[in-house]
């Protein structure tokens, strides 16, 4: 029988019970049975062992009350840390085009929030595109146009003039330009700054990233600036070379990162900048319709980078790298919500245990966008921004994929 999600919309103003036959809590997603949650004003009030059948009568009658079937767990909200809701992961042109239809671009958004929704995921940061669609869609949600999870937004993102990523957001040509670049991005209402300092891999050549690097007086400028306004900032950063200058500059999160080495690894840990390894969207490269585009050469790098960039992050765990998990949703082959929990299994074939993994995609990727305070962990004074899943996650990531309950608070 196929799962019916259900969608439980948290008011501000009601008071509300859960009971969890197990769930998994705090920080390090500790599995607690028979769980009873409070939920006041949003947040999670108390937390306390109660067997079922010791529920007092009022909780059991109370017009917010949730009993969750035995077999459930229940745990945080995912998170996914790096999505473009500006692109929808099938045909990129295609996306582009929609663009200059606001109604069609608006209907294909509020349809990919929704499948988040279903999937469990509770919360995006979007990477930003040059029409500041993403802003867009953060206010559609926070204004209850739409079902959504929870955006952090970077509006546009700045590169250098005639570097890469035009589609993604602005560019300045002078270094004295940039102060007022920075402040007006800021101005739109954005919640972190995104920097593009780096081309992307090419499927050629190994090791090789297109395009020249941002050089790292401008990017030290940026960060500068960015903290003036209280901006954490996310660099696209791909090549070895491109993370030792984004580590040198003084930024807050490493996307993509291919190619870095052991030693930027161990800075990253050092400096505790989180990663974000984005392995799916050059998977999805070999799957389906893509790969056959691919010639037997282009097949054989892309295997070759995606293994390496997996074994990487046992690495990165070991060293302390705050490991974060984003799927790059909206690249070529990868569609919204429905692979972060691919992702996900990536980190697994890295050999991270089960707990690992599911705290980079809550409590981890929380404190990348920002929002430690609010979501990703369910302990008291967190809002209660969960999810109630078929089976047991820590003994199978799979489950995940089984969302029976996902608890919005507004």
């Amino acid at each position: 029988m196929q799962l019916i999600m259900q969608t439980v919309s948290l008011k501000l103003s009601s008071d509300y019970y859960i009971w969890a036959p197990l769930a998994l809590t705090g920080c390090d997603l500790l599995p607690e049975k028979n769980i009873l949650l409070k939920i006041k004003k949003n947040r999670i009030a108390s937390c306390q062992m109660v067997q079922k059948d010791l529920l007092p009568s009022y909780i059991k009658g109370h017009p917010g009350f949730y009993s969750l079937e035995e077999g459930t767990t229940l745990l945080p909200a995912l998170i996914d840390a790096h999505i473009h809701l500006a692109l929808d992961g099938k045909n990129f042109n295609r996306a582009r085009a929609m663009w200059k239809d606001s109604n069609a671009l608006q209907s294909r958004i509020k349809n990919d929030l929704s499948e988040m929704i279903n999937s469990g995921i509770g919360a995006v940061r979007d990477g930003g595109d040059c029409l500041a669609i993403n802003l867009e869609a953060k206010r559609m949600v926070d204004s209850e146009q739409c079902s959504g999870p929870r955006i952090v937004a970077v509006g546009q993102a700045i590169r250098e003039k005639g570097g890469y990523g035009s589609f993604l957001g602005l560019d300045y040509e002078y270094r004295t330009d940039i102060p007022a670049l920075v402040e007006r991005i800021w101005a739109s209402g954005v919640d972190q700054l995104k920097v593009i300092i780096s081309g992307v891999v090419s499927f050629v050549e190994y090791g090789l990233v297109k395009g020249a690097l941002m050089p790292l007086n401008d990017l030290r400028i940026v960060a500068a600036e960015s903290r003036r306004y209280g901006l954490k900032v996310m660099v696209h950063a791909s090549s070895d070379a491109a993370v030792d200058l984004a580590l040198k500059a003084g930024v807050d999160s490493i996307e993509h990162g291919y190619f870095v080495s052991s030693d930027g690894l161990k800075a990253m840990a050092e400096k505790q900048v989180a990663w974000i390894p984005t392995i799916v969207p050059v998977a999805a490269q070999l799957r389906g319709e893509l790969s056959t585009m691919r010639t037997p050469l282009e097949t054989e790098l892309i295997g070759k980078i995606c293994e390496e960039q997996i074994e990487k992050l046992k690495c990165a765990s070991e060293l302390g790298v705050p490991l974060g998990v984003g799927t790059d949703s909206g690249a070529g082959g990868v569609r919204h919500a429905c692979n972060l929990v691919e992702e996900m299994l990536l980190y697994k074939t890295g050999f991270l245990d089960n707990r690992t993994v599911l705290k980079a995609a809550t409590a981890t990727n929380a404190g990348i966008l920002g929002l430690e305070k609010e979501i990703g962990i369910l302990e008291t004074g967190h809002k209660a921004a969960l999810i109630a899943v078929r089976g047991k996650p820590l003994n199978n990531l799979e489950d995940l994929k089984e969302v029976d309950i996902h608890f919005l608070p507004s």
